[in-house]
């Protein structure tokens, strides 16, 4: 017996004593027929983006109407670890980064090589009876060796080579090593439809199916080994120059090439201002290529439909995290402020009230928490998620969680994302740790950020100072918020399970 399920069943073995009881709540007016509850087992489908910011969902209108208008919008949908990799590890895993191996996309602590073998997610729905699936993109490193390896899946088809061309890229396809030319976004609409008709609920099992886009990624050719490779986002040829001319909605915002540098990192205070025609075409290029994903998601809900399994079925819209477009002279992911944290996150399925909203705070994490919850599949070890169980069906529930962990880690390798900034940091650790509730944002640089021996912190009043422009931890008017935000972080930093979303009472105003 391979060692990998060795562990899964004898971790199952314990699960009951280690993971949290999911909890459900009464359905609010105008859910779907068929409710949530203990044993329902819907069908899930989780359709994730790459480096998606929140607001780029306006230019998704089908993704709009089809989920968020028949279901749910989380409007604070957030990434702890605004990374791709940390961010799907903790899909998997439904741990932070700390806990699962994952702080960055490369260096000692990134990529699938960091991850823990501890069972994950698909191991546990498997368990549950569940169907397995995954197509696209998985973690960052990730090889064909890998997918020979790794357990959970009853299909499997992940990029494994050419993650970002778009088009001529391989995929492993259940053990087979396939060159695809075509359309990245096509072929994923293409292999979503097949896996849902041959998961068609005829044996009565449910089925867990994740569709991971590349778009709006930044994109890089295969066989090139220079920073110069990487280029806007590829949209489909059917979508290119659709939105010629259309200005980034960054360009209004008063972070847009800030002039107040000197209360930011070292590392960001000679960052030079931002080109608008280089924003503007990248942003034209990012909403082009989602398009095609739009369209994707219409017609991932028009093969539920077709197959009877659309009532049955929880479908997820989420992103991996947020993205900037020269908010504070910065084009990228990865730092702590709102719209590199932020992600779409819509929900669709029975028990879920048709065009409702919440405010409830949601990880990535915590998505997580909630399929296994709704797949009555056991973990083998403490989640530190918080479930949205409770927010799908009755938006007016309390909030699971009222503030987050914020971390990530640092790195060697330039990710493609126009900043530069990875070059500088090395392989330090963690490049931050901190905290966010639903109104400070406060964060640590252990090491300076690459450019000093000394500590470096952030604190921001998001209440006050929406765009995140005046850092006021060295304000005295604030000296109590820094000492309590400090303690906070400092306990998130080991945290386990259940305290990683505890309950603390909100941080005083200023004085």
């Amino acid at each position: 017996m391979p060692r990998r399920v060795q562990t899964l069943l004898l971790a199952l073995g314990v699960a009951a004593l280690l993971a949290p009881t999911p909890t459900t709540a009464g359905a609010a007016p105008r859910a779907a027929a068929t409710e949530l509850g203990p044993g329902s087992q819907p069908n899930v489908v989780l359709i994730m983006t790459d480096d998606m910011a929140k607001s780029d969902l306006k230019w998704m209108p089908k993704t709009r109407r089809l989920l968020g208008r028949a279901g749910m919008t989380f409007e604070q949908g957030l990434a702890p670890n605004p990374l791709c990799c940390p961010a799907r590890a903790s899909l998997l895993t439904g741990q932070e980064s700390h806990n699962n191996g994952v702080w960055a996309n490369t260096a000692a602590h990134g990529g699938y090589g960091a991850l823990s073998e501890a069972p994950r997610l698909p191991e546990w729905l498997q368990a549950a009876g569940y169907r397995t699936a995954l197509l696209g993109k998985h973690l960052n490193n990730y090889k064909s060796e890998d997918a020979a390896e790794e357990p959970g899946w009853d299909i499997l088809d992940p990029l494994v080579r050419g993650v970002y061309a778009y088009r001529s890229f391989v995929t492993w396809d259940d053990g087979r090593l396939h060159r695809e030319r075509g359309y990245v976004t096509s072929y994923l609409e293409r292999r979503t439809e097949q896996v849902i008709r041959k998961f068609d609920r005829s044996d009565s099992d449910p089925f867990f199916l994740w569709v991971s886009h590349v778009g709006p990624h930044n994109a890089h050719p295969r066989r090139c080994t220079t920073k110069a490779c990487w280029t806007p986002p590829v949209p489909a040829e059917q979508d290119q120059g659709d939105f010629a001319g259309v200005r980034s909605p960054t360009r209004d915002l008063p972070s847009y090439n800030s002039r107040n540098r000197n209360d930011k990192p070292p590392f960001m205070r000679e960052l030079p201002r931002v080109s608008a025609a280089k924003i503007d075409e990248t942003f034209q290029r990012r909403i082009e290529s989602l398009k095609s994903v739009d369209r994707s998601v219409a017609a991932t809900v028009q093969q539920l439909r077709e197959s009877g399994e659309l009532d049955k079925t929880m479908l997820v819209f989420t992103s991996d995290h947020g993205y900037l477009l020269g908010q504070h002279r910065y084009k990228g992911k990865r730092l702590p402020y709102e719209d590199s944290l932020r992600v779409p996150l819509l929900v669709r399925g029975p028990g879920v009230p048709a065009g409702a909203t919440t405010d409830h705070l949601t990880t990535t994490v915590d998505l997580n928490r909630t399929i296994a919850d709704l797949a009555d599949a056991t973990a083998p070890y403490p989640l530190d998620g918080a479930s949205m169980v409770p927010a799908l069906t009755d938006p007016t529930a309390s909030p699971a969680r009222t503030s987050t962990i914020l971390q990530t880690g640092a790195q060697t390798s330039y990710e493609g994302d126009g900043s530069g900034i990875e070059d500088e940091v090395g392989d330090q650790g963690w490049l931050y740790r901190g905290y966010r509730d639903d109104r400070y944002t406060y964060v640590r640089y252990p090491d300076g950020s690459g450019e000093s021996t000394e500590a470096f912190e952030e604190l921001y009043d998001r209440r006050r100072d929406r765009y995140q422009l005046d850092n006021v931890a060295g304000d005295e008017a604030y000296a109590d918020v820094l000492a309590q935000a400090r303690t906070r972080a400092e306990a998130l930093r080991t945290c386990l399970g259940a305290t990683c979303h505890q309950a603390w009472e909100p941080l005083p105003g200023p004085r």
